[in-house]
């Protein structure tokens, strides 16, 4: 690697948390599609708007991880009432630091965050571990939603998650 005095560059550690998320997956876990997009890693399971997530920002010094949705309004709220719903056993899974929100005014996610100084292969371990925790924990719900929650866009076909969000939601700071 190009990395000095255990330093990665965005791309490196983008790419090691993705190596060891992969390499922890379990063999029964099947393997995502991926998107790379410089310093943006996405996995999916057949539809790219619902993917995780992991980038590494080095200008804010914050790395974030998350389950986007990132299709029409009221099926992202649709997907985000099935997380909602199922906090508890998302929380007992992932561990505390997960946070659901609005993230645009279309968009929502469940994400964390990492702060740091630099960027280091014991902070990839960590971010990619919980990466393919993410993945195991979440991907089965996802599969089951989708069978629920199906590709409607039709804003007046159940777009019930808004009048249910109350005290779960949180608006994004940096994007209002």
């Amino acid at each position: 690697m190009g990395a000095q005095l255990g330093r990665l560059k965005a791309r490196e550690f983008l790419f090691l948390c993705e190596d060891l998320a992969l390499a922890a997956l379990p063999a029964s876990v099947r393997r995502p599609e991926r998107r790379v997009m410089w310093t943006i890693l996405q996995f999916y399971y057949g539809d790219p708007r619902v993917h995780f997530e992991l980038q590494p920002q080095v200008a804010r010094g914050v790395v974030e991880l998350g389950l986007h949705f990132e299709g029409p309004v009221a099926l992202n709220d649709r997907w985000a009432a099935l997380v909602a719903a199922h906090a508890p056993e998302i929380v007992a899974a992932l561990g505390d630091g997960w946070e659901l929100e609005e993230w645009t005014p279309s968009w929502r996610r469940l994400h964390r965050t990492w702060a740091f100084t630099v960027l280091t292969e014991e902070l990839a371990r960590e971010v990619g571990g919980q990466l393919a925790r993410a993945i195991e924990a979440l991907q089965p719900l996802l599969d089951a939603g989708r069978e629920v929650i199906g590709s409607a866009t039709d804003p007046a076909a159940g777009n019930h998650a808004g009048a249910e969000r109350g005290g779960r939601w949180r608006r994004s700071k940096a994007r209002r």
